[in-house]
């Protein structure tokens, strides 16, 4: 394929191999179509710097203004603004921002590549991307860079929200939601009245891919999670940098679907480097020790939620607003009947392959049917109400809230999870259980 090849004939290749998506509608000359084509030419072959096309003055160079990477890590947007620097023809501006990412990260062995080939191309040498390097080398250090490119290039549009979200509960100030196709780890929290996206990191992810199954597997769970616990650095081997996070895999749902395996962590990154190819953990989310520095201010031990997806999609809040009040109206629905004390119709919510943390459905029916015979009232009060669809299901929604029981002969406080699927015909819960 040249470099001259049409930007539409290379975005298709690239949706082929490299699961990039150019929307039908999007037109190759409208900024995002730029940005495609950008994407198109920078990730479409093996390589990354020395095929890049040099601006002519037939064509003008694809060209990004400064302050489109303000929001990006400085680290990040110096090494992306080095390499559209050699995309536009400016090698000595590409020259300049690798020289300083490496004097300001001197670890970041990806910046060292990038400028050793820029040398080179400067000298009139075009060569492969880091043909010094040995082939597993250069080839983890390629896909790092074909992830932060399209980091900046597919970047979330300012004010939109995961569709996987529905509500955050209003005590809790951040939530972290994980990419696993893109390679991203993002931090949105509560700002005037909506959900402001305050973080954007490159993370690497399980040398086995997604969707944790079993023990040993080196892959990285999707699922929502919480942060149960921080690590400092003088608790940890030197494999887990600065700090980790635990993170509560196995859940319910996990546990529901007889997934094994645990100590599945957000961390830093070893000393001796900035950062790691995208697949190169046991299973764990690795972030540059400065960016985990930074998550570090924002989470909350025990409240943090983690969602972690194989892809994040981003809506206009009101999108997600019919689902999310159709759910809450399935739970509040399922709450009054409770207290009804009319058992089959409390019943009724829950779907024909239901199972509890411990019963089975026929069991849990019984058990249901001989507690409530003997109450005079039951009262429930839900509060601090999280509501996700629930990544890698179709169809499956969580909801996590904090139960007040109140009867006549019993009371408790739980934080309970239900999962609920919905049909043509309605909302069910397939499964449930409390959060220890």
């Amino acid at each position: 394929m040249s470099c001259r090849t049409p930007a539409s004939s290379c975005c298709r290749w690239y949706g082929r191999t490299a699961g990039g998506r150019l929307p039908p509608s999007t037109s190759m000359s409208s900024p995002s179509g730029r940005a495609q084509r950008t994407l198109c030419w920078l990730l479409a072959l093996g390589s990354l710097l020395w095929w890049l096309p040099v601006a002519t003055g037939d064509e003008p160079p694809v060209l990004f203004p400064a302050s489109e990477l303000q929001s990006a890590p400085s680290s990040e947007g110096r090494l992306v603004r080095s390499l559209l620097g050699v995309e536009s023809g400016r090698l000595d501006e590409a020259l300049r921002e690798a020289a300083e990412l490496i004097e300001d990260q001197p670890d970041f062995k990806l910046a060292h590549l990038i400028y050793g080939d820029v040398l080179t191309a400067l000298a009139g040498r075009p060569t492969r991307f880091a043909h010094a390097a040995p082939a597993g080398v250069a080839s983890g250090m390629r896909s790092e860079a074909r992830a932060r490119l399209r980091g900046y290039l597919e970047a979330p549009p300012v004010g939109a929200v995961p569709d996987q979200l529905l509500r955050l509960p209003a005590d809790v100030e951040q939530v972290i939601l994980i990419d696993l196709e893109a390679f991203r780890l993002y931090v949105l929290a509560h700002e005037d009245g909506g959900l402001s996206r305050v973080g954007d990191y490159y993370a690497s992810i399980g040398m086995g891919g997604t969707d944790k199954r079993r023990e040993g597997d080196e892959k990285t769970p999707v699922g929502v999670y919480t942060v149960t616990a921080y690590l400092p650095d003088e608790r940890l081997a030197d494999l887990y940098g600065i700090g980790a996070f635990p993170i509560s895999y196995p859940n319910n749902w996990d546990l529901f679907q007889g997934r094994t395996g645990s100590g599945i962590w957000i961390h830093g990154t070893e000393w001796s480097t900035y950062s790691r190819p995208p697949l190169s953990s046991r299973g764990c989310v690795t972030l540059a020790n400065e960016h985990f520095v930074d998550l570090r201010r924002r989470v909350e031990v025990g409240k943090t939620p983690v969602v972690v997806a194989r892809e994040i999609r981003w809506v206009m809040p009101g999108e997600v607003e019919e689902r999310r009040l159709e759910l809450l109206a399935a739970v509040e629905q399922w709450r009054q009947d409770w207290e009804s004390l009319d058992t089959d119709r409390y019943l009724r919510h829950y779907a024909e392959d239901f199972r509890s943390a411990d019963m089975e459905r026929e069991e849990f029916f019984a058990h249901k049917r001989r507690v409530n015979s003997q109450k005079r009232f039951i009262r429930v009060e839900l509060g601090e109400v999280g509501a996700y669809e629930y990544p890698g299901e179709d169809d499956l929604f969580m909801v996590e809230f904090r139960q007040v029981y109140d009867s006549s002969n019993y009371s408790s406080l739980d934080t309970k999870q239900q999962f609920w699927r919905r049909q043509a015909d309605g909302w069910e819960i397939v499964h449930e259980g409390n959060v220890d």
